[in-house]
């Protein structure tokens, strides 16, 4: 019988995920036929399998009043059941027109979020989406048509991480959408109907209602087909990113970013330099890779001048450096911030200590991140400030002042590096390039009386650091 058919597989399917009687599941529920049998089969198997269960459901806005009753068709199935339920109306046209993204992308990325901050709320350990071997189908073939690499081809994974403790799962992936409309009317479920599904102007919706009719009528089971060519790719995908970590873990940059040597980046065949470049935009957070073509066209900055960058999307940058590939995020620009030689004070990703010293130390120690400064030698009020165009510098060492990027380039600063440098300043004369150099004009001598320390650190990734400076 269908019922009992499908408990079975979502059941093991849950054991496979490494669902047990502690786990707690958030149930993706958008108010269609798929996520209904799916929210049903847990609820029933909640009692059996004894983990907790909630339901959530992200209203995107863009099917007016349609929208807004399906979120409160949602919220009744759940108080039906007796179980938590989150909403959340997302702003998804106006996401997409302050970040020039398309639609898709918008809602992608703000349900996303809504599923992460839901998920640390309610303390999940698994979100549960209701993708079927049809929909798998679809978005593999939709890939191909658009040109994509391995990974595109590999289709809708089974579970991945959405955060550190918790994962998204698919447990209905292998099943076929009419045995989930068969389960549906013989438990007699109520489902709502998204019209636009049926609009063969959306590419998907063309796959849907003409391409995999035609393939089956090709060729039977072309949907299991499909998905299991899609299985074995993404064996491939994983053993691909299981060759690729030495590199990454070479690469990685104390920011946010890689830089890939030239000896690194030639010693692989070009297939694997694409699919490392893809791997790396994935760990930087990236909603989607770009293209093959656009990646294609990127890779050729290997023999380009240095400095010469090209666009992977709208967030990142890859950058031919002096000897190597960076690749690196796209950061708003800082601001100016107003600081005294005492205290504690961040900047974007940054953030900087001042402490008197009552006598310099025997030696100084050979770390960039620190320096002493003669505090007589400074000025009552500093600026912490990116560098800018007109900057001069008199490098600690060196028998003359020169011009910041004249300096930059002598040391052979990489523009990874130079993009998240900083500068304490005293209007155009740099008092400490910081991380890098301090000013021969603030030195401390055998006749300082007054002695600062100061110390420059990453703020935690894990503390998500916007750039509003914060002062203490």
């Amino acid at each position: 019988m269908i019922i009992d058919e499908l408990h079975t597989h979502v059941r093991q399917q849950l054991d496979n995920f490494g669902v047990r009687a502690e786990s707690r599941i958030l149930c993706a529920v958008s108010g269609g036929v798929d996520s209904v049998v799916l929210l049903d089969i847990l609820h029933l198997l909640s009692c059996e399998l004894l983990f907790t269960l909630g339901v959530i459901h992200a209203d995107h806005g863009l099917r007016g009043e349609q929208s807004r009753q399906d979120a409160e068709f949602v919220k009744q199935m759940a108080e039906k059941r007796e179980l938590p339920v989150f909403t959340e109306s997302l702003p998804v046209r106006e996401y997409a027109r302050q970040h020039r993204c398309s639609i898709e992308t918008a809602a992608r990325t703000l349900r996303y979020d809504f599923f992460i901050r839901s998920a640390r709320q309610f303390g999940a350990t698994h979100v549960a989406l209701a993708h079927t071997a049809d929909d798998n189908a679809e978005t593999i073939l939709l890939h191909l048509l658009r040109g994509a690499g391995l990974e595109g081809l590999a289709g809708i994974p089974p579970q991945r991480e959405l955060f550190p403790g918790c994962w998204l799962i698919r447990p209905l992936l292998l099943l076929r959408k009419q045995q989930l409309y068969s389960y549906a009317q013989l438990r007699r479920l109520q489902w709502r109907q998204d019209w636009s599904n049926l609009d063969r102007r959306f590419r998907r919706n063309r796959i849907r209602w003409e391409l995999l009719p035609l393939a089956e009528a090709i060729t039977p089971n072309a949907v299991q087909r499909i998905a299991r060519t899609g299985s074995i790719l993404r064996q491939a995908v994983e053993g691909i990113s299981q060759l690729m970590e030495p590199y990454l873990l070479r690469a990685a940059l104390p920011t946010s970013g890689f830089f890939f040597s030239d000896a690194d980046w030639d010693s692989l065949p070009p297939f694997f330099r694409t699919e490392l470049i893809r791997i790396a935009i994935r760990r930087l957070g990236a909603p989607y890779s770009p293209p093959s073509h656009r990646l294609l066209q990127a890779l050729a900055l290997r023999t380009a001048q240095t400095g010469k960058r090209f666009a992977l999307g709208r967030t990142l940058f890859l950058i031919r450096e002096r000897n190597g590939l960076s690749l690196v995020p796209l950061l708003p620009p800082l601001p100016s911030l107003p600081v005294q030689p005492s205290g504690h004070y961040r900047l974007g990703i940054w953030k900087l200590e001042f402490q008197p010293v009552t006598e310099p130390p025997p030696t100084f120690p050979p770390d960039p991140w620190t320096e002493f400064m003669d505090a007589d030698r400074l000025p009552d009020t500093l600026c912490w400030r990116p560098p800018r165009a007109g900057d001069r510098f008199h490098p600690l060492g060196l028998p003359r002042e020169m011009k910041l990027g004249d300096f930059l380039t002598n040391q052979r600063i990489p523009h990874w590096q130079r993009r998240l440098l900083t500068v304490l300043a005293d209007g155009n004369r740099i008092l400490w390039l910081c991380g890098v150099r301090l000013s021969e004009t603030v030195k401390v001598t055998a006749q300082s009386r007054h002695i600062v320390c100061a110390r420059l650190d990453l703020v935690p990734q894990t503390e998500h650091p916007a750039y509003a400076p914060e002062t203490d």
